[in-house]
């Protein structure tokens, strides 16, 4: 059954309204992921009654591994990702410019170990040696910017959201990504206009196909450790499944989100 809270993740519930058991778990991820904030996945679930505390019960023991953060960047450099040329002086002073790396950095994590630990609760386990190498724990977050409502976005802005969100075939509900950088139009003016070429030139289905299939495989691998079969609401393991089946859904904002921070950092413009 799905409750009142929306499914899409602008109408999802917010984190700073969430109480009771909902805040309690909301907390207990972001401590277990070493996350600032929780992407759409975890907001959502809420919507299906008792997916949210069935879900991350199955997987909080894969995450506790700290598995899944080695596995993603492995997946990572396995993609090989484009990267847009040329890069484009936004104007943005260098503390702007850090904060938007902050938020991105904070969704990629997410974002990604979302992927490969998600993935493991549905694949078929893969019997071959699992890399169990812990990832060392990421430099304490800033601060992030509060993720504007959908609202406090004028009209302009709130289009050129909408086109970028169209890069890698994304369609219907914004990729919350995009609306955390909304306060900084002309970063998003650059990354659409960065972005497109690597979308015309297939540049980005291809990345987005690479890495769906790096991380089903380190999933399937991770799946060993679940000691039995994994239960879930019929609902929430759905949406779940509908969220890792393909590269357009979550593989499609972990390949745009590390396009975009090696795009940012200033390392890789060099």
């Amino acid at each position: 059954m799905i409750n009142a809270y929306g499914t899409d993740p602008v109408s999802a519930i917010a984190e700073a309204d969430a109480t009771g058991e909902v805040a309690e778990i909301f907390a207990d991820i972001r401590a277990t992921m070493d996350i600032p904030m929780l992407t759409s996945i975890w907001r959502t679930l809420v919507a299906v009654d008792g997916g949210l505390p069935a879900g991350w019960q199955a997987v909080k023991p894969l995450y506790q591994t700290g598995i899944p953060a080695t596995a993603l960047a492995r997946v990572i450099d396995g993609a090989d990702l484009p990267l847009p040329e040329p890069w484009i002086d936004v104007g943005l002073p260098p503390t702007d410019l850090a904060a938007a790396q902050a938020i991105v950095d904070a969704y990629n994590r997410s974002n990604g170990m979302n992927m490969i630990a998600l993935t493991a609760l549905v694949v078929m386990p893969d019997a071959a040696a699992l890399d169990d190498t812990r990832a060392a724990s990421p430099a304490p977050w800033p601060v992030l910017r509060p993720l504007p409502t959908a609202d406090e976005i004028d009209a302009d802005t709130w289009a050129l959201l909408q086109d970028i969100n169209r890069f890698g075939g994304g369609s219907g509900a914004l990729a919350t990504l995009w609306r955390h950088l909304a306060d900084w139009p002309g970063l998003l003016a650059a990354i659409h206009a960065g972005f497109a070429p690597l979308q015309d030139s297939g540049a980005i289905r291809y990345a987005m196909q690479r890495v769906h299939d790096l991380g089903r495989d380190e999933a399937a691998r991770l799946a060993i450790l679940h000691p039995e079969p994994v239960v879930l609401p019929d609902a929430a393991r759905q949406m779940i499944s509908r969220y890792v089946a393909t590269p357009t859904v979550v593989g499609r904002m972990v390949t745009l989100g590390h396009i975009l921070g090696g795009w940012l950092d200033p390392t890789a413009r060099c």
